[in-house]
């Protein structure tokens, strides 16, 4: 099971940075994204808040770097990358590049993602484009 659905997070991500868009289809109609120091999304929410990268970093990538599975629950670390070519967060496009680690645990029932913890370096982030000082 646990190998599983590492596969069924693998093909997430994959689909997330192939279509630049969350990919709803692949989430259970319950979903909740639980995005570390915010609110509870739910799928609209989470779609809205991913959109949101997009725009801001329209090459925005999440390359996998370690997945750990334990029953229905997939542990991941990733990196967000990219380059700031849109506003994001409130700041205009600066056109630096962007590379920072995120972790998360998703939760996989029935072969559709369920839950998505997610703790993002939006410190890094927030240096990178120049919003906060280094």
């Amino acid at each position: 099971m646990s190998e599983q659905n590492k596969q069924i997070v693998r093909a997430y991500f994959e689909e997330l940075d192939r279509g630049r868009t969350t990919p709803v289809h692949m989430c259970t109609d319950d979903f909740q994204f639980h995005p570390a120091g915010a609110p509870t999304l739910d799928i609209d929410g989470v779609k809205t808040f991913g959109d949101a990268f997009f725009r801001g970093i329209t090459d925005l990538m999440h390359p996998l770097e370690e997945l750990i599975g334990d029953g229905d629950l997939v542990a991941l670390r990733c990196r967000y990358e990219g380059t700031h070519d849109g506003e994001l967060m409130g700041v205009p496009a600066t056109g630096r590049k962007v590379s920072a680690v995120g972790i998360g645990v998703m939760r996989v029932a029935d072969g559709r993602i369920a839950e998505f913890w997610v703790s993002p370096d939006r410190l890094t982030i927030m240096q990178q484009i120049g919003a906060i000082p280094s």
